[in-house]
C-alpha cells in the first residue's frame, strides 16, 4: 500500500526521494523496504520504473539486499520477471553491489538463457513455446545489456551465436553482440560469415539487418545484401534482404530492378508481396509504378491484386482512375478477399463520394460471399453512422437476415455505434428472445453488457439469461459477463454462489467457480468454497478448483497440501498432472518437492503422469545430486506398456532427458549403446540409435 499512494501521486524520481528519506529518517527499514515494497510490487511490471529509480536511489548496502532478494525469488509462475528487474535495478545502481550477489545474478540469467532447451520443448504447448523463447531471449538482452562491460560477456555471446542452440535464440545473441560492440573488428566479418553461411534462416536474417543498419558504408554490405536478396534459399531471408535494401539503398537504381525482378520472378509469393509493397511505398513517384499496381490489380493472384489495392489506395488517394478502379472491383473481382479489400479501403478513403455509400449497401445485401457482406455492414456502420439510414438499414439485417453471421456483424455494430438509442436495448433484448442461433444470442449477451446506460435493467435481464437460456452457452456468457461487469454490486456474489448450488451443468459449474474465484479471491468465503469443488464428481469442476487455488493462493501452505493431495489422490491422470505441475513450478525452491516428484515419477500409475513428472525434475532440479542415476533408472526400468506417443513414454523422457543434460557422464555412452542395440521398446531403441549417430557417437568406438 506504502508504494501505490506514492505513485499515485508522484514520478519515479520523486517516489525514490521520498522512499530514501524515510530509509535515512528511521521510518523505513532496509528489510521492510525488501519485503513490503519490493516483495509487493515486484509482480507489477507498471510499478518496475519506480523500483529501479528506488533501487538506484538507496545506499549501496540496501541496494544488495534488494537484488539478493529478488534474485532468490522463484519467480517461474511470472516468467522470471523478478531476475529481468533484478538485472535492470542493477544496471542503474552506481556504486555497483557486492561480486558475490552481482555473480549471483549473473548465473541465473545464464542459467535462464538455456530455459527450456531441446528436451523441454517436446513437452510444452505452442504457448509455452514463445513464452520459453521470450524468456530466453530477455536472459540474453539483459546479459548484454547489464554486463557489456565484463570482459566475459562478448565471449560468451559468441559462443552461444556459434552453438548448436536454436536459431532464433542464436540471432538474439547476434543482434546483442552487433548493437553492443559496434566497433570490434572482428563482429563485422562475423556477421558476414553468418549472412551467407549459418544453417538458420533466423541468425542469417539476424546478421543481414545489422550488416545493414550498423555496417552500411562497408564496401561489402551492399553487393553482399544483393546476392543474398536473390539466391538465398529461405524466403524469410530473401524478404529480409530486400526490405534492408529498400530501407538503406533506396537512390541505387539496382534496387528497384532487384524489387521488380522479385516482384516478378520470385518463386515464393510472400518474397513478391514484400518486393511489391517496397515499390509502391519507396517508389511512388517514379514513372510507372502506378501502371504497374493497376496492371497487377487485374492479373495477378489474388492475393497479389489484394496488395495492389491496398498500395494504390493508400498510395495514390486523389486519382480519380484508382477510385474507379476499386469501385469495379469491390463489385466485380472473382476473388472475395480482393473485393473486401477494395470496399475498405473505399469506405475509409473515399467516404464523400456521392456512390459510396449506395454501391456498399449493395454489396451488403448482394454479394455471393458472406465475408465480403460482412465487411460492407462494418464499413457502412463505422464509416457513415450520422446517415439516418445507416441505423435502419442495420436494424433490418439484424432482425430478418437469413445468415446469422450478418445478423451478430449488424447487432455488435448497432451496439457499440449506437449505445445511448432508445431501441437498441430493446432490439437486443428481442433478438435474445427471438433467434433461434445461440451464438446470435451470445453475441447479443456480450453486447448488452457492454452498453452505457440501464445497467441495472441490463443487470437483472443477463441474471434471468444465466439461470434460464435455452442453450447453455449463452448462459455461460451471462455468467461471465455479470462477473466481470458487475462486480462491484453487493448481489453479484451471492447469486453467482446461489448458481454454483443448484446447477447441474458440469461445464457451467466450473465457469461459475472460476469467475467467483478470480472475481472475489479476497472474499473469506472463497477458498472454502473451492475446497469443496476440488472434490466435486465432474472432473471439468475439479480441474477449475486446481487451476484457481494455485493461480490465487500461490503461496499458502494449505494450497500446497490441497495440490500434493490431488496430484497423488485423484482419480483423473490429467487431473493429476496437472497439479503436480502447478506444484513443480510453484515451489522450485524446496528439497521436499524434489523427493516427492521423484516419488510421483516412479510410483504414480499413469505413464503420462509418470513422464511430465520427469520433465518437471529436469526443469527446476537438473542439477541435483543424484538426477543422473535416478534418470537412468527410470530409463531402464519404467513399466512403460509402449502404447501411444513419445511424449508419454517415461522411458523415452528419461533417455531423452539423459542424453541432451549429460553428455559428457561417463555412463551415458554405455547406457545409449545398450539401448540402440538390444532394448525392447521400439521407441527408446531408435532415440538411441538416432542420437549416436547425430552426436557422432559410433557403437565400434
Amino acid at each position: 500500500m506504502l508504494l501505490k499512494k506514492l505513485v499515485s501521486e508522484n514520478n519515479p524520481q520523486t517516489v525514490a526521494e521520498l522512499i530514501d528519506a524515510q530509509l535515512k529518517s528511521g521510518q523505513l527499514t532496509g528489510v521492510e523496504l525488501t519485503t513490503q515494497v519490493f516483495g509487493q510490487h515486484w509482480r507489477d511490471e507498471s510499478l518496475h520504473e519506480f523500483l529501479r529509480e528506488i533501487a538506484a536511489k538507496v545506499d549501496r548496502e540496501t541496494a544488495n539486499e534488494i537484488i539478493e532478494y529478488l534474485t532468490a525469488i522463484n519467480g517461474q509462475q511470472e516468467r522470471f520477471i523478478n531476475l529481468f528487474l533484478a538485472a535492470e535495478c542493477l544496471s542503474k545502481i552506481k556504486g555497483g553491489v557486492n561480486e558475490a550477489t552481482e555473480k549471483k545474478l549473473l548465473n541465473a540469467l545464464k542459467k535462464l538463457s538455456q530455459y527450456g532447451t531441446v528436451f523441454l520443448i517436446l513437452y510444452q504447448s505452442a504457448q509455452e513455446l514463445q513464452e520459453t523463447y521470450q524468456i530466453r531471449y530477455r536472459s540474453i538482452a539483459a546479459i548484454a545489456q547489464t554486463w557489456k562491460n565484463d570482459p566475459q560477456t562478448l565471449p560468451w555471446l559468441k559462443i552461444l551465436a556459434h552453438s548448436s542452440d536454436s536459431g532464433e535464440v542464436r540471432a538474439t545473441a547476434v543482434k546483442a553482440i552487433a548493437c553492443g560492440w559496434p566497433d570490434e573488428p572482428e563482429i563485422y566479418l562475423m556477421l558476414k560469415n553468418l549472412a551467407k553461411s549459418d544453417r538458420s534462416w533466423a541468425v542469417r536474417s539476424a546478421a543481414i539487418q545489422e550488416m545493414a543498419s550498423g555496417w552500411r558504408s562497408k564496401s561489402d554490405t551492399l553487393p553482399l545484401l544483393a546476392i543474398l536478396a536473390q539466391s538465398d534459399r529461405s524466403p524469410a531471408v530473401r524478404t529480409c534482404a530486400l526490405e534492408q535494401l529498400a530501407t538503406h539503398w533506396p537512390d541505387r537504381t539496382d534496387t528497384l530492378l532487384l524489387l521488380r525482378t522479385a516482384a516478378e520472378s520470385d518463386e515464393n509469393l510472400g518474397v513478391r508481396v514484400v518486393a511489391w509493397q517496397e515499390i509502391a511505398r519507396g517508389w511512388h513517384s517514379i514513372l510507372g509504378t502506378l501502371s504497374q499496381l493497376k496492371n497487377l490489380a487485374h492479373t495477378g493472384s489474388s492475393t497479389l491484386r489484394t496488395v495492389a489495392v491496398r498500395e494504390l489506395a493508400a498510395g495514390w488517394p486523389a486519382e480519380a482512375e484508382v477510385c474507379l478502379l476499386l469501385k469495379t472491383l469491390a463489385t466485380s473481382d472473382s476473388s472475395e478477399e480482393v473485393r473486401t479489400a477494395a470496399i475498405e479501403e473505399l469506405a475509409s478513403r473515399w467516404p464523400d463520394e456521392p456512390d459510396i455509400y449506395p454501391l456498399l449497401t449493395s454489396v451488403a445485401e448482394s454479394d455471393p460471399s458472406s465475408s465480403v457482406r460482412q465487411a460492407a455492414v462494418q464499413a457502412i456502420a463505422s464509416g457513415w453512422p450520422s446517415n439516418p439510414a445507416t441505423l435502419a438499414f442495420l436494424q433490418n439485417i439484424a432482425t430478418a437476415d437469413i445468415d446469422a453471421e450478418m445478423r451478430e456483424i449488424a447487432l455488435q455494430q448497432i451496439a457499440s455505434g449506437w449505445p445511448e438509442h432508445p431501441e437498441t436495448l430493446p432490439l437486443l433484448q428481442q433478438i435474445v428472445a427471438s433467434d433461434d442461433y445461440w451464438t446470435v444470442r451470445q453475441v447479443v449477451v456480450v453486447a448488452a453488457a457492454t452498453l452505457p446506460s440501464a445497467s441495472l435493467e441490463v443487470f437483472e435481464w443477463l441474471m434471468c439469461l444465466a439461470e434460464s437460456d435455452r442453450h447453455i452457452n449463452v448462459r455461460e456468457t451471462a455468467v461471465e459477463q455479470i462477473a466481470r461487469g458487475w462486480g462491484h454490486r453487493g448481489e453479484t456474489l451471492p447469486f453467482l454462489k446461489q448458481l454454483v448450488e443448484s446447477e447441474a451443468d458440469a461445464h457451467l459449474l466450473s465457469v461459475l467457480v472460476r469467475e467467483i474465484a478470480r472475481g472475489w479471491s479476497e472474499d473469506p468465503e472463497t477458498l472454502p468454497l473451492l475446497k469443496i469443488q476440488l472434490e466435486a464428481r465432474e472432473e471439468e469442476v475439479r480441474e477449475v478448483a486446481v487451476h484457481e487455488l494455485a493461480r490465487n493462493w500461490p503461496d499458502g501452505a494449505e494450497t500446497l497440501r490441497m495440490l500434493e493431495a490431488k496430484a497423488e489422490g485423484d482419480e483423473s491422470p490429467a487431473l493429476r498432472q496437472i497439479a503436480l505441475q502447478k506444484l513443480a513450478r510453484g515451489r522450485t525452491n524446496g528439497p521436499q518437492t524434489f523427493e516427492w516428484l521423484k516419488i510421483r515419477a516412479a510410483q504414480d500409475e499413469d505413464s503420462q503422469v509418470r513422464a511430465i513428472a520427469l520433465v518437471e525434475l529436469i526443469r527446476g532440479w537438473k542439477d541435483e545430486p543424484g538426477m543422473f542415476e535416478f534418470l537412468r533408472q527410470r530409463a531402464l526400468t519404467d513399466p512403460y506398456n509402449r502404447i501411444g506417443s513419445f511424449a508419454y513414454n517415461p522411458r523415452f523422457t528419461a533417455l531423452e532427458a539423459i542424453i541432451e543434460h549429460y553428455p559428457e557422464n561417463p555412463e551415458t555412452l554405455p547406457l545409449v549403446r545398450s539401448l540402440a542395440v538390444s532394448d525392447t521398446d521400439e521407441q527408446v531403441r531408435a532415440l538411441a540409435g538416432r542420437r549416436l549417430v547425430r552426436q557422432d557417437w559410433s557403437v565400434d568406438s
